[in-house]
């Protein structure tokens, strides 16, 4: 695949180059730039970034500023939440409602490990629904502040999560498998810490949906630079069957949003210093953190996956 110099990213952050997770090789076209480069494997039809950010760059990006918005940064780079801290009480109702799905799929109500816990607020929702949690998270932030709720949060990744084989009842992953490095990698060590029968229930932003045919690349899913891979029900369905995983069912569904959540968001369009400011102000303000509302847009996908 020849690659566009004159339209990489100049940023603070390195990039690595990278081969599809499903076929292993590098036999794609190139998508789009927004910002990063977006290609489609040509074998498979996986869409992902080439190249991407690397190990270090992602320690940069999953700093504190990553969920808290600093009014003195100003148009700070791909900030994700205006107060993600701050936001608990809406991600929490989000989360409960999620937990209740997975009790549709799991066969019983026992331990449940969360990939990409964050903050943990997706382990209080477990805890409360009469689950035992715990969670993994890449960000130094989020484990100190859960740890400071007395959570069980692993500080790192699947790759070095210590626990015994077949232990698990269930594993979410929510908006976690398009920031993976590895996604078969991942599942499949999934696989091995689930129970027999044992199911994963995850959120993906969806390339089937009509979001993104109608926006292409300007899509939200393209816009987190930490977003590596863009699924389908086909891509998906492959991933999952290369870790030994039966894709049993699919859903969309939506989340609770505060309205500072979704200013936030606004900064996407707009590159305008003194509306970023007003913006920023607005997403940080009393009100607008304390007025939320169920949506769904139908463009993240729910995919339950059940061990074979």
């Amino acid at each position: 695949m020849s690659e566009d110099t004159s339209a990489s990213v100049q940023d603070q952050y390195t990039r690595e180059p990278v081969t599809c997770n499903i076929c292993g090789v590098d036999d794609a076209e190139i998508q789009c730039y927004a910002p990063e480069q977006i290609v489609k494997c040509r074998r498979c039809d996986l869409m992902y970034v080439n190249p991407r950010l690397d190990n270090e760059s992602l320690k940069k990006i999953y700093s504190e500023e990553y969920f808290l918005v600093d009014l003195e940064k100003v148009g700070v780079d791909y900030p994700a939440y205006a107060d993600y801290i701050g936001d608990e009480p809406v991600i929490m109702k989000s989360m409960l409602r999620r937990t209740r799905k997975v009790e549709k799929y799991a066969r019983t109500k026992g331990l449940l490990l969360d990939v990409g816990c964050a903050a943990g607020f997706s382990l209080l929702a477990a805890e409360q629904r009469g689950w035992k949690a715990q969670g993994i998270e890449f960000s130094q932030f989020c484990v100190d502040y859960a740890k400071s709720r007395n959570l069980n949060v692993h500080h790192g990744s699947l790759d070095d999560f210590e626990a015994e084989d077949e232990s698990f009842d269930a594993v979410t992953m929510w908006d976690y498998l398009e920031h993976s490095t590895d996604p078969v990698g991942n599942l499949r060590t999934c696989n091995k810490l689930l129970k027999p029968g044992g199911v994963i229930v995850l959120s993906i932003p969806n390339v089937d949906s009509w979001s993104y045919r109608l926006l292409k690349e300007k899509w939200i899913g393209f816009k987190n630079i930490e977003h590596f891979y863009f699924y389908s029900r086909k891509t998906i369905a492959k991933v999952a069957e290369l870790a030994g995983f039966n894709m049993e069912d699919d859903f969309y569904h939506g989340k609770y949003v505060a309205l500072s959540f979704c200013l936030s968001r606004a900064q996407y369009y707009t590159s305008f210093k003194p509306l970023l400011a007003i913006i920023a102000a607005m997403a940080n303000n009393s009100l607008t953190k304390n007025i939320s509302f169920y949506i769904n847009p139908y463009d993240i996908l729910n995919v339950v996956l059940r061990k074979l």
